[in-house]
């Protein structure tokens, strides 16, 4: 039996899909137009935050509303950042989408396998999208960054996680399709890890790379066998 440490957004859960709806929805709010245009200008001040997040360089609270300042400042309109980044946050946590797929293969793992969340989520959003997609019976226990004081890739991170569930190192594997957080932070916990990549993209630093759930299914049986 191995201890399986799932990421959560883009790797079980549909982030992408989730954060259509919620980002239409809040820019519907504020009379925004859900164009092309407005939504690359959210994301880059959005992918800009978490990568200082991810460095340890902001706290997550202040991601939650500094990208919709930076957002409206952008596009010149005035607009309350911090009702927008809780409207926003509200919507994510109502709509939990999972990638296909991605409940047949817990359905296979649960009971052969303990199966671990690990994310640097939000709390509020995260819990939510769990309960909404009635997953959280799968997991042994779910790791979120902002109730740990500390996030992916730090290995601290990783410490708390393997101290608290005594899981010995040779039989843990976190399983990721971040390069900076998942794979980095495996790296620095002395983990054994799993990339995947729907797109078929290849991580060198990774244990392995996966490019589908049949993939990933049929590595983690052979790593079974071979410890």
């Amino acid at each position: 039996m191995l201890n399986l440490l799932f990421d959560a957004d883009g790797t079980l859960y549909d982030f992408k899909a989730t954060e259509k709806i919620s980002l239409e929805k809040t820019f519907n709010h504020y009379n925004i137009e859900y164009s092309k245009e407005n939504i690359a200008i959210y994301s880059e001040k959005n992918k800009a935050l978490w990568a200082l997040y991810e460095k340890g360089l902001i706290k997550q609270d202040e991601i939650k509303y500094k990208r919709f300042e930076d957002f409206f400042n952008a596009i010149g309109i005035k607009a309350d950042a911090v009702e927008a980044g809780e409207l926003y946050i509200d919507y994510l946590s109502k709509n939990g989408i999972m990638i296909e797929g991605a409940t047949d293969l817990l359905d296979k793992l649960k009971g052969k396998h303990n199966l671990y969340i690990i994310t640097n989520g939000i709390a509020k959003t995260q819990h939510g999208r769990i309960d909404g997609t009635n997953t959280r019976h799968y997991y042994k226990r779910i790791f979120i960054s902002t109730e740990m004081n500390t996030q992916k890739p730090d290995k601290e991170f990783f410490d708390i996680v393997m101290r608290e569930e005594k899981l010995d190192k040779k039989r843990t594997i976190v399983i990721g399709d971040s390069v900076n957080s998942d794979i980095k932070g495996a790296n620095n916990a002395g983990l054994r890890s799993i990339f995947i990549s729907f797109t078929g993209e290849k991580c060198d630093s990774a244990t392995y790379s996966v490019s589908s759930y049949a993939e990933l299914l049929d590595y983690i049986v052979k790593l079974d066998l071979e410890d």
